[in-house]
């Protein structure tokens, strides 16, 4: 009876043995799909900020080429606005050349050349 009551036991702790070795290599197995799910999810969320971060850096080299074509185009309007006032300047100059010559001409002759 002993002996029987020994192999029950040992059948029972063998049984115990084996169920918590597939309850181990369950686990392991859940353990693994796991990660696996968390790794992809990681390269899905890292694949979104590589391509956010891509297309923020070409936002910023098209805010550079406008800013680069802003400056020029305030290099030439500031160019053209010198031009102006240097036409501006040779103008008056004229004016005030010809109100002059108009004076001298006048003293010469004050009729004007009207006697003709």
């Amino acid at each position: 009876m002993i002996v029987l009551i020994v192999v029950v036991v040992l059948v029972l702790v063998a049984l115990a043995v084996v169920s918590s070795r597939a309850r181990g290599r369950k686990v392991a197995a859940q353990g693994r799909v796991e990660a696996r799910a968390r790794t992809a999810q990681a390269d899905r969320h890292e694949t979104a900020a590589d391509r956010e971060l891509e297309a923020a850096q070409e936002r910023r080299v098209i805010a550079d080429r406008e800013r680069e074509a802003a400056q020029e185009a305030a290099r030439r309007a500031e160019a053209a606005e010198q031009e102006a006032a240097a036409r501006e300047q040779g103008v008056e100059r004229e004016r005030a050349a010809a109100a002059e010559q108009r004076d001298r001409a006048e003293r010469v002759d004050p009729d004007g050349g009207a006697s003709r």
